[in-house]
């Protein structure tokens, strides 16, 4: 049998003032000044600490083992030299561009990532998502009826197929210009918490609905059709029914290659991933599916037979620097921020799960720099935007590459393509292009059954990748991003704002109170009513708290203090109608209230909730006359009415409770708002008679009470906040005890009598206030009124 560890606990309840001064809490300062001062000094190891920070290259080139790695780095980067170069050509179609802008955009930014990167593993290059926006900026900027005219000689409309891929290259490098002043902006910021934002259910969501639009927008290279291009809203929908209706017009060659290509490239990536730990290196199969198609195409003249759409010609060498049009940048504010987040965001994803595998930490802010300076650098020679390279820094990190020597030779190998071997592959055919992106994407389109596994574990999370899939299917991937992120951050909202908030019982004499639906064993205490509630109080939910308290406590305080006013109202009007009728030769008499207002306890002896109160009645007195010469001895009624009990809480309705807990244990933070709707909770439930304990709070919490000026107001007494429930109890159950011994002690020497002196004033000012001072107006300042609505 299992034996349970036991403890005892024997100590002192506490309140928060009596803890506090008994283990002498420090007053922490926050020298704002210091920190600024320390901030901005220059000193040697700080320079060196921010170059370090800044050029990662610092710290990890002198530690770098050369007998050990470099092997391994020349090997592998090589072999994934060999799937940049064919991937980098097929993203530059889903961009809309030549082929050889995705050669540029695989060399450039690796230069720079060289030396600014965090991610030892990491090889930035295109990828599908990225080029797929780009598309869309690059069609709506440069589209093709722009260069086409019509040709008398041939008597058709003839496109400028080179001025088209010229300017269009030209856009490109221009977005990308600005999408890394976007980031770097957000990097020297800061800014690279923002990844934190994007939940998991939003990107797996954003980037199936990706996969799909780039499934389509290969069928036309597949199917070899010339399909028109849209962009916009819908623009994917229009482009699948132009394929379906081109498919009577489908190239036959095309598809044979595609086909072909794509199962060879499915089969020989299973074979892969199966025998990863045997293989000394992954088989790069894009590199001889393009050399084998290239050669047969080539050789067999099949783009001159059949009419086979071909990358055309590769102009060897490297461009000139060329200028981006930044008049053109306040068109592309839009994508080219969705084009910053998102890329440094798949980039910031991929970077961290390697880095766990291999024990190393990824900086986040440095990361959005070493891809902004990528960016930048190679706008100039009209690159489109990059970020990770999945298939190429996966095949870095199978293949034993350790450091960025294996992304140097990435590069080297996309190099020697530019000088030398690019015009070997003008006879290559895009559908086999358009076959290596189809296969890329199983993961990706695998996705699409994550409604099914989540809806049984979150529904909400569920909901995010459904609106963030059909936004980004149907409006775009830009808009995408920002509905997705809209939603997302709704979703939080609504997580905190409809908390559900329940009472807690204690658990037999134990200090664990647990929620009495629950645990059949869970008692609640008489005469205390303990609230949990799991949420920051701040201005979206403070009015759901206060209804949730209400309705648990059983009553709403200011009903209550209108009925027991109502209530003493009506027995004032029969004291004074007694007082009318008796006769001038009287004496003082005791007599009980409920024997002389018989009728108006019997309209009033409900509850808050119209129910019928079932238990004894409770004797309030009151002070009438009777002749002279009876009851002689009757003690003349006590002067000090300082002494006296409230009588508004000795009047009708009876309320069975004296102490409401609220445990504050999941309140993490409160707002002004929440503060101001909290004294004034504590302030109405006080002039019935009920006290609100706070239990379980934070101290950054109890600092933010504090600064919020509730003590001040007198909305609520630091002596209410407790450690725990459990204290907070124990300090109710006393105060009981207290206050029955004070009143048996009464009774023995003599009930005294009690004077109702009710003052009206308080419910005519109430009705005078201005509406808009009681809304409004009391936010930084002293409550206005007794019943300023909550």
């Amino acid at each position: 049998m299992h034996v349970r560890p036991r403890y005892i606990v024997d100590r002192s309840a506490y309140s928060i003032p009596d803890f506090d001064e008994e283990y002498q809490k420090k007053v922490r300062s926050y020298p704002h000044a210091q920190k600024a001062k320390k901030f901005f000094s220059c000193s040697t190891t700080r320079l060196k600490a921010l170059l370090i920070q800044f050029f990662p290259i610092i710290a990890w080139l002198p530690k770098y083992n050369i007998k050990r790695s470099l092997i391994f780095d020349i090997i592998s980067g090589i072999s994934a030299g060999t799937i940049q170069v064919p991937q980098g050509m097929a993203f530059a179609l889903l961009a809309s561009l030549p082929p050889v802008n995705g050669l540029y955009s695989s060399f450039y930014p690796l230069l720079i990532y060289f030396f600014l990167g965090s991610i030892h593993h990491m090889v930035p290059g295109t990828f599908a998502v990225l080029s797929i926006i780009v598309g869309t900026v690059v069609q709506a900027e440069a589209p093709i009826e722009k260069f086409q005219h019509f040709n008398e000689s041939l008597n058709e409309t003839v496109t400028d197929v080179g001025a088209m891929n010229e300017y269009r290259m030209r856009i490109a490098g221009t977005v990308t210009c600005l999408t890394a002043v976007i980031q770097i902006c957000l990097g020297f910021v800061q800014f690279g918490f923002i990844s934190i934002y994007l939940s998991e259910s939003f990107i797996r969501g954003f980037m199936t609905a990706a996969g799909i639009q780039i499934l389509i927008s290969v069928l036309k290279y597949i199917f070899g059709l010339n399909i028109h291009a849209y962009s916009g809203p819908l623009a994917i929908i229009y482009t699948f029914i132009d394929i379906c209706k081109h498919l009577p017009k489908t190239n036959v060659a095309s598809l044979i290659f595609a086909i072909i290509t794509g199962v060879l490239l499915f089969i020989v990536k299973e074979i892969n991933v199966r025998f990863k730990h045997k293989l000394p290196f992954a088989i790069p199969m894009e590199t001889i599916v393009v050399i084998v198609t290239t050669a047969i195409s080539g050789g067999a003249r099949l783009p001159q037979k059949f009419g086979i759409d071909v990358v055309g010609e590769i102009p060897l060498g490297l461009p000139p620097p060329e200028a981006p049009l930044v008049n053109l940048w306040g068109d592309m504010v839009g994508p080219a921020f969705s084009l910053a987040i998102v890329g440094y965001v798949i980039n910031l994803a991929v970077g961290r799960t390697i880095s766990s595998r291999h024990t190393y930490t990824v900086s986040a802010n440095q990361e959005m720099l070493a891809l902004g300076f990528g960016n930048f650098f190679g706008s100039f020679f009209r690159i489109h935007v990059i970020c990770c390279a999945l298939s190429v820094t996966l095949a870095i990190e199978g293949g034993g590459g350790s450091s960025q020597f294996a992304s140097l030779c990435v590069a080297i190998v996309v190099l020697v393509v530019l000088l030398a071997l690019g015009t070997y592959l003008e006879p290559l055919p895009k559908a086999v292009l358009g076959a290596l992106i189809a296969v890329n994407l199983k993961n990706t389109l695998l996705q699409v059954t994550d409604p099914y596994y989540l809806w049984k574990k979150s529904k909400l999370d569920c909901c995010v990748w459904i609106v963030s899939f059909l936004s980004a299917f149907l409006l775009g991937l830009p808009y995408g991003v920002a509905v997705g992120v809209g939603f997302s951050a709704l979703v939080v909202v609504f997580q905190t704002q409809f908390r559900n908030g329940h009472l807690v019982a204690q658990i037999g004499a134990s200090d664990i109170y647990r929620n009495p639906k629950i645990y059949d064993k869970a008692k609640e205490i008489s005469g205390i009513k303990i609230i949990t509630y799991c949420s920051p109080l701040y201005f979206a939910n403070v009015e759901f708290f206060r209804k949730k308290v209400i309705k648990k406590s059983g009553f709403d305080p200011v009903k209550v203090l209108l009925a027991k006013k109502k209530y003493l109202k009506a027995v004032k009007k029969e004291e004074q109608e007694i007082d009318a009728r008796r006769p001038s030769n009287l004496c003082t008499k005791q007599v009980s209230l409920q024997e002389l207002v018989k009728e108006v306890e019997a309209e009033t002896a409900m509850d808050c909730n119209n129910n019928s109160v079932d238990e004894a009645p409770r004797i309030s007195y009151i002070t009438v006359n009777t002749p002279n010469g009876v009851h002689e001895g009757t003690p003349k009624p006590p002067t000090d009415l300082e002494n006296l009990e409230d009588p508004i809480k000795l009047a009708h309705p009876i309320i069975d409770i004296h102490t409401l807990v609220l445990d504050m244990s999941g309140v993490c933070f409160v707002d002004l708002m929440g503060i101001k709707v909290l004294g004034k909770m504590c302030s109405n439930y006080k002039k019935i008679g009920v006290t609100i304990y706070l239990a379980g709070i934070r101290d950054q919490v109890y600092e933010d009470i504090e600064s919020g000026g509730m003590f001040d107001e007198g909305g609520l007494e630091r002596s209410c906040l407790f450690l725990s429930v459990h204290d907070a109890v124990l300090y109710a159950l006393a105060r009981m005890s207290e206050n029955r011994q004070d009143a048996a002690k009464e009774k023995v020497s003599g009930a005294a009598a009690v004077y109702i002196n009710e003052d009206t004033s308080s419910d005519e000012n109430d009705n005078d206030q201005d509406l808009e001072q009681v809304m409004f107006g009391t936010m930084f300042g002293h409550s206005v009124g007794d019943h300023t609505i909550l």
